[in-house]
């Protein structure tokens, strides 16, 4: 069964447009060569990811983000094993969706910033999944 993470972390340099380019070029490299599939959400600083596929690599590859030093305030939300892939078909999706939309995925009030958006989730991991729904649906369009 594929296992499935979730978590937000804070970049500590602010990310042009050309280094995120960067990152999302690393990560679908790296990710493809791991056999992981996700998604990556950036909204005003920060990063909300899914990894997925065989658990130790993708325990692994957290391990590596975690400590990584262009990361601060690492937080998982979510990780289990999963019936399926949600992102099968993506090394690395993306979206930069506004903090209004994100919050909107979360099913909360749409003025909530990402800062509140992040701590209503580590308060209640319900939110999880409706995100990822979400992002999924957003994908789709």
């Amino acid at each position: 069964m594929p296992y499935q993470i979730m978590y937000s972390s804070e970049s500590r340099e602010p990310v042009t447009a050309a280094g995120l380019e960067e990152i999302l070029a690393d990560a679908r490299a790296g990710n493809q060569a791991r056999n992981i599939t996700g998604a990556l959400v950036y909204v005003d600083g920060v990063f909300f990811q899914i990894l997925e596929g065989d658990e130790a690599i993708v325990r692994k590859l957290m391990a590596s983000i975690a400590s990584d030093s262009r990361h601060q305030s690492v937080k998982v939300f979510h990780e289990a094993e999963v019936d399926s892939r949600a992102f099968e078909s993506w090394s690395m999706a993306y979206l930069a969706p506004t903090a209004q939309q994100m919050s909107t995925w979360a099913g909360l009030p749409a003025a909530t910033t990402i800062g509140e958006l992040l701590a209503d989730v580590s308060r209640n991991a319900d939110r999880a999944p409706r995100i990822l729904v979400n992002v999924l649906t957003a994908l789709a369009k």
